[in-house]
């Protein structure tokens, strides 16, 4: 498997002295915390999944893509009430967690959860326009749900109207008029349950639908929901040395997502051909970063 080891170094951010902050270090602290939430995850009888880019980099690298600069892991809907309990009673001290249901401010319009670890700084990109009014701001792994939805394309579409209605409402009275929009998130936390609910038993899942941005661009729509059988049940893999959970074919969620080019490939030769254009290979959600140790 060498030829998916990629050696080389990213710079993701800068510490607030200026110093450059590589992909070594932060994928250091990610890596912690993927594997802390693995474990009070396994405790508590828990099923999680890593998604989005950390089930591209566990399929093309069995780790990190190598300028990617945060996890992503998913658990069923009906499951976060359980997780939260969790982590409250056994997450270790090196680490912190946020959420709407330990933090009434905290943005359900961003992953519905954030592990943070202490020991860390980053600021993000868009804190002035979703902030997610988190206390600790260490480097995190998001934490997101998967429900059942429409089959259909267009039904799908149909469900992120509600919260791209409420979202510039929600935007300004948080972030610019700094006051907590508890009426909109209600509603909107509301309308998620209906949706789950209804969708309970479909054949096709994705991320909540009251995240109303996923939908863009529109080349991306119809590769939001994905075959129930490609998602559940959730399989363990091997990532960095260790067995950890991912969806149930994560080639085909990959290749859904992101496309036949962004899978590993061949020339005819033999040689490892990488699908990425290289202006991609830098952090997207950082502008300082520091790491406490």
């Amino acid at each position: 498997m060498e030829y998916l080891v990629d050696n080389s170094r990213y710079i993701l951010g800068y510490n607030d002295k200026g110093e450059e902050i590589d992909n070594f270090q932060v994928h250091k602290v990610v890596e912690k915390i993927i594997f802390e939430i693995d474990r009070v995850c396994r405790k508590n009888d828990i099923p999680y999944a890593l998604a989005f880019g950390s089930a591209l980099g566990l399929y093309n690298y069995q780790g990190f893509i190598p300028w990617d600069d945060d996890g992503d892991i998913v658990i069923d809907y009906f499951d976060y009430d359980r997780l939260v309990d969790a982590l409250q009673k056994d997450l270790s001290d090196e680490f912190t967690f946020d959420t709407e249901k330990v933090n009434k401010r905290y943005n359900p319009l961003i992953p519905a959860l954030k592990v943070r670890y202490k020991a860390s700084y980053i600021k993000e990109k868009n804190r002035f326009t979703l902030p997610d009014h988190t206390k600790d701001r260490g480097i995190f792994v998001d934490i997101c749900f998967f429900m059942g939805v429409p089959s259909s394309v267009k039904k799908h579409k149909r469900t992120f109207i509600k919260s791209k209605l409420l979202m510039p409402f929600y935007v300004v009275w948080d972030a610019f008029f700094h006051l907590n929009p508890c009426l909109i998130r209600k509603s909107l936390r509301k309308y998620e349950r209906k949706i789950a609910t209804k969708y309970k038993d479909s054949d096709y899942v994705s991320q909540t639908v009251i995240i109303p941005f996923q939908e863009c661009p529109k080349k991306f729509v119809e590769h939001l929901a994905f075959p129930r059988n490609v998602i559940y049940p959730f399989k363990e893999y091997d990532f960095l040395g260790r067995k950890i959970y991912s969806f149930n074919d994560v080639k085909e969620f990959c290749r859904l997502r992101y496309g036949e080019k962004a899978l590993k490939k061949f020339d005819k030769d033999g040689n490892a051909i990488d699908p990425f254009d290289s202006k991609n290979k830098n952090g997207g959600h950082s502008s300082i970063i520091n790491i406490y140790e």
